[in-house]
């Protein structure tokens, strides 16, 4: 048997290996999905999983149900798109770091270890996310509790300047360029 021949077999086995591995993971989500859904103890027709498969995904399902609201959101690459996408997913609810960690680790994302902190608060900087009692929204998408304490809050005005106090400030203006061109003046001349 040549060289490529054996490494052909080898790489098919192995696909063959996690094909079916895949298979039995696909059989634990859908048993997982159809006890949600059906709030039954056992399904009526389920494949073979093991025990410990099926209690890590159902244990899984229960302390993450903020991923399945985000599970809508697609990856384009773009991972600062992708954590805006996430926050807007979650609506007027807001989204927390954890909650938008866990839908990385969900797909399998690969991130750094503070990309998440990072770019919310990049996207808060930029003002495309508001940050409101540890929760991230869209802006315009708070809860109305927020609204109602923004609304109350007074509205502040620019400040007018008298007539005065312009004339002021452009005689303080005048005199401060004429010493400067003067002090230039002097300092040619003694060059």
């Amino acid at each position: 048997m040549s060289q490529l021949s054996k490494s052909l077999e080898k790489r098919i086995q192995e696909l063959t290996a996690s094909i079916e591995s895949q298979k039995t993971e696909l059989a634990a989500y859908e048993r997982v999905l159809h006890m949600e859904l059906s709030k039954e103890e056992e399904p009526v027709e389920t494949p073979e999983v093991a025990p410990e498969i099926t209690a890590a995904l159902s244990a899984h399902a229960k302390a993450e149900p903020a991923v399945a609201k985000a599970s809508g959101v697609a990856y384009s690459g773009n991972k600062t798109a992708l954590v805006a996408d996430i926050v807007k997913s979650f609506g007027s609810k807001g989204a927390t770091p954890k909650d938008v960690d866990a839908f990385f680790a969900e797909k399998n994302i690969k991130r750094s270890k503070n990309l998440v902190y990072n770019t919310l608060s990049y996207l808060v900087t930029r003002k495309s996310l508001v940050r409101r009692d540890g929760k991230y929204f869209l802006p315009g998408t708070t809860p109305a509790a927020a609204k109602k304490t923004a609304a109350a809050s007074p509205v502040k005005t620019k400040r007018k300047l008298s007539p005065e106090g312009l004339k002021r400030i452009k005689e303080a203006l005048k005199k401060r360029w004429a010493d400067k061109r003067a002090a230039d003046a002097a300092a040619a001349k003694k060059k």
